[in-house]
């Protein structure tokens, strides 16, 4: 039980970071496009797998959503 509240917690952590650096000044538009691109992606219902295909069509979104936050959370600007 313990082990799954850290994982909920790294994973919030994340979800902060990213968010953190979409707002950030220091920002590249090129980062700012990917991550919003990538949000209009998941939210969309036109996707390249349809949802109502099971499994697959959400893993899909599951995957993109998870590839962009990982990233964004590691990202740090140019010094």
């Amino acid at each position: 039980m313990e082990q799954s509240g850290n994982i909920i917690h790294h994973i919030w952590g994340m979800i902060r970071r990213t968010i953190a650096v979409f707002f950030s000044r220091e920002t590249p538009l090129y980062v700012k496009a990917l991550l919003a691109a990538g949000l209009l992606y998941v939210l969309s219902p036109y996707d390249l797998i349809p949802d109502w295909i099971p499994v697959a069509g959400l893993m899909d979104d599951l995957a993109l959503a998870a590839l962009l936050i990982g990233w964004a959370a590691g990202y740090r600007p140019r010094s």
